[in-house]
């Protein structure tokens, strides 16, 4: 009883990671690139002319605009196209943009 209790918390954490660059409903039949940026990694989920970003690397407090900067070229790199103008949302783990590849 006692090491079930143990284990359940070590289960949950593994699962919670091998979903971390898991895309969302509407990228799950896009295509998956994956790239790295000075010393940051990213997996791209593409679906028409949206992708979405997940950083995953660790990294102890990054600066959101180094990660976004990071993640730009990271899509241009993987799609050959630029993020759409005012487009780029999210937060350090997970992002969100339109394409530009005009």
């Amino acid at each position: 009883m006692i090491a079930a209790t143990r284990l359940l918390p070590i289960l949950l954490f593994v699962g919670l990671l091998a979903g971390c660059d898991s895309p969302s409903p509407q990228f799950m039949r896009g295509e998956k690139f994956e790239a790295e940026v000075d010393g940051s990694r990213f997996t791209i989920w593409r679906q028409g002319d949206a992708v979405e970003i997940y950083r995953t690397s660790p990294e102890v407090l990054p600066r959101m605009s180094a990660v976004f900067a990071k993640a730009e070229v990271a899509v241009r790199q993987t799609t050959g196209c630029a993020i759409a103008s005012g487009s780029f949302k999210g937060d350090a783990a997970l992002m969100t943009a339109g394409l530009d590849c005009g």
